[in-house]
């Protein structure tokens, strides 16, 4: 069954969402990576057989409206409890990519009971790559400037392509330019006061890889050649965790489920099928 485009309203957010096999009773929820919005992980997620799977543009990214108040994690995670609540959906497989992984984790925290397991890839815990480093400065100097120069600093050329000459490892070319043009556009149409704020909380809050144990059984992937998420600083992330399984994908970046859509859904979907 195909995607189905839908929306909905989140804590007053007006939330674009795609939905595929609602008849299943097993839920996935799939939260993207920032910027971004559900095109970097929709191809993956058509791979998840015998699951009701739900995939949403964040608040603030693709073409989901910007959150009421802050854009802080702690906002992100009440929001997708709305969000749950709003499709009468008690519990599910959360699975956060990149962005989407600091999201799951803070959703656990928060609500627990509704997550019925936790899938990561490539989780983003602490900038200690150039590329990070790099990263950060940008978002820190858009930070001080005014509001209309924030939009135009965030896109610089210079910056884009050093990015994705980093970032994007896919073999392929024609794949490569795909989801370039898909970073490309969402970078356009990116909201500069939910990046600004999203980032200056990652400078200031603590690293993912304190705070409460994870109980609920869990797959953290990472990828050996990831210079955003380093295997070493997912290894520290594991710390953190009483009951789950590392997955390290070979000759693989950051974009790993864009660039290998299928997989890592064989990977997930073989660990949740098995998992006991």
């Amino acid at each position: 069954m195909v995607f189905l485009k839908k929306q909905i309203l989140a804590n007053g957010v007006k939330t674009f969402y795609w939905e595929k096999d609602r008849e299943n009773e097993k839920v996935i929820i799939l939260l993207h990576g920032f910027p971004g919005n559900h095109k970097v992980v929709i191809d993956m997620a058509r791979n998840f057989k015998n699951f009701r799977v739900i995939v949403p543009d964040l608040p603030a990214c693709g073409e989901s409206a910007p959150l009421k108040e802050k854009h802080i994690l702690k906002n992100y995670a009440e929001w997708l409890n709305n969000f749950l609540k709003n499709l009468s959906i008690n519990k599910a497989v959360i699975i956060g990519y990149s962005f989407g992984t600091r999201v799951a984790i803070t959703f656990y925290e928060l609500y627990r009971q509704k997550t019925e397991t936790l899938v990561l890839i490539t989780p983003v815990v602490k900038p200690d790559s150039l590329i990070a480093r790099i990263a950060l400065l940008e978002y820190e100097i858009a930070e001080v400037l005014p509001d209309f120069l924030k939009k135009p600093w965030l896109n610089n050329k210079v910056y884009r392509t050093f990015s994705n000459m980093i970032i994007f490892k896919s073999s392929s070319k024609k794949r490569r330019e795909q989801l370039i043009k898909i970073d490309k556009d969402e970078t356009e149409n990116l909201n500069p006061k939910a990046t600004v704020e999203l980032f200056s909380e990652f400078l200031e809050s603590k690293s993912i890889s304190e705070g409460i144990k994870i109980n609920v059984k869990s797959l953290v992937i990472a990828a050996d050649k990831d210079e955003i998420a380093t295997v070493k600083t997912v290894e520290e992330l594991m710390s953190r965790f009483s009951n789950a399984k590392l997955k390290i994908i070979k000759n693989a970046g950051h974009i790993v489920p864009g660039e290998r859509p299928k997989k890592i859904a064989k990977v997930i979907l073989t660990w949740l099928n098995n998992k006991k």
